[in-house]
């Protein structure tokens, strides 16, 4: 029996929101049928089952229906079930907005004529958001606070200098310009893993000559601008002293920025390295290495939010400590943050990196345990694992079984067209090399082709895959 489909909801919802769900299908403000009341403790009663595939929909129905075989009640009961799910999450985002909330009912107040009791709403958010840092959000709400006390001037009042007016224009820009460089960092990532087709970035140009006429107030009262500004002079020119700049202006933004936004810019900062790393820029790896220790000691890897490691970084920090031979640290950071990995199916690049670690220490009967482990249901995975593996039968003279982990990897990537381009590159120059390893090894290549193979790898300045290996 498969998973029943309502299984979705102990991922969706944390066992606080599951907690605050229930309270919500309980509270007379929003009128729910106890039937869908009944569905959710039966639910939470067999979360195991569900889980497991165990239980059905009818089953779960049971004591709630009439007829537990009438399928169109039972269809309208989960119809409902997820309707009521669905107010939770829109009432639940309301709820925690609270400037939002605040915005909406200053709104109520102007458009029903209670000018005073609008305006004091609205001074009550401007003095709450001088607290809160500069940030993409806090411009965009600032230009529709300012928007509100705009409509807020009387006809006698028009001739007058209006300051609400150049604040809405002065965060609306700040918002607009924020947004757009995010943007053009989100193309030019994207870009970078296939470049196939080009992403339109119209108004760059003028974007970055007003941050430079500005440069020195946009430095000073909103360095998440001045961040995003500064990344993407560092895409587009390699040069170490805008790294070094970044970072030291990060350092010194802190104390105007929150956790999450600090943990978003040195995340930037992070991926930018890899990209240069893969880019032949090796010598970044040393400081990559310090980054990440520096970012573990402070609580700020989590860039997956609430508490969770993205899975690329989980992968990222670990091969970058092992390619330098930090051993111990690299089996540190897998146990430490092994539960945090922000991936339903964790265990999958849990136990690719544990196979690695245990590979490095030795242990190459773990290694082959836990790479036994990994379901290869994405590239990701799939190709880790394989390179991998192929690494460890060269090294124990399984060559045999190495070349046809050749074979059966290129075939994967000739068959699989939709693979990022730059992890189909890496691949193929892997095993490009690693073919011609083999041949050598095997004894059908002799002195001068390993000479000349060792002066092709040493020119190589692209991504290669477990290049150190």
């Amino acid at each position: 029996m498969q998973k029943t489909d309502i299984s979705f909801i102990f991922s969706l919802l944390s066992p606080k929101e599951l907690e605050e769900f229930r309270d919500y299908l309980l509270s007379p403000f929003f009128r729910i049928p106890k039937r869908l009341v009944q569905l959710y403790e039966n639910i939470l009663k067999h979360k195991d089952e569900i889980m497991a595939g165990k239980v059905s929909r009818r089953q779960l129905a049971l004591g709630i229906l009439k007829n537990s075989s009438d399928d169109t009640a039972l269809r309208k009961l989960y119809s409902d079930f997820n309707r009521a799910l669905e107010g939770y999450l829109v009432y639940s985002s309301i709820n925690t907005n609270t400037h939002e909330t605040e915005l909406k009912l200053a709104k109520a107040y102007r458009q029903k004529g209670f000018a005073a009791k609008a305006r004091h709403t609205l001074d009550n958010i401007l003095k709450d958001l001088k607290k809160i840092p500069s940030s993409e959000n806090k411009n965009k709400i600032s230009a529709e606070i300012f928007e509100e006390l705009n409509l807020l001037e009387e006809a006698p009042d028009f001739h007058k200098f209006s300051p609400a007016l150049e604040a809405e224009s002065e965060h609306l820009d700040a918002y607009y310009i924020g947004r757009k460089l995010y943007l053009f960092q989100l193309m030019y990532s994207k870009e970078k893993l296939n470049s196939s087709k080009k992403y339109d970035t119209s108004m760059l140009a003028e974007i970055i000559g007003f941050i430079q006429k500005n440069e020195s107030r946009i430095k000073k009262s909103f360095p998440d601008i001045y961040l995003k500004y500064l990344m993407l002079k560092m895409l587009e020119h390699s040069d170490v002293e805008l790294v070094i700049e970044y970072r030291e202006y990060l350092e010194e933004a802190a104390k105007d920025l929150d956790r999450a936004q600090l943990i978003d810019y040195y995340s930037d900062l992070y991926n930018y390295l890899t990209i240069r790393i893969s880019d032949g820029d090796h010598f970044f790896r040393k400081p990559l290495l310090g980054l990440y220790k520096l970012l573990d000691s402070k609580g700020l890897l989590y860039d997956s939010g609430k508490n969770k490691i993205h899975l690329y970084t989980f992968k990222q920090v670990t091969d970058t400590a092992l390619h330098l031979n930090d051993i111990n640290w690299a089996e540190y950071f897998v146990k430490k943050y092994a539960d945090t990995v922000d991936d339903p199916d964790r265990k999958n690049i849990v136990n690719l990196e544990f196979a690695k670690v245990n590979s490095f220490k030795g242990d190459l009967k773990a290694a082959r345990i836990n790479l036994a482990k990994v379901d290869y249901r994405d590239f990701i995975h799939y190709l880790d694992s394989k390179l991998f593996l192929f690494c460890m039968e060269y090294d124990a003279s399984n060559f045999d079984e190495a070349e046809l982990l050749i074979g059966s990897t290129l075939k994967y990537l000739k068959h699989n067209k939709e693979l990022p381009e730059y992890n189909r590159n890496n691949s193929k120059r892997f095993l490009h090399y690693a073919a011609k390893m083999l041949k050598i090894k095997t004894g059908s290549g002799g002195g001068f082709e390993l000479k000349k193979l060792k002066e092709e790898f040493t020119a190589e300045t692209r991504s290669v895959y477990a290049r150190n290996w």
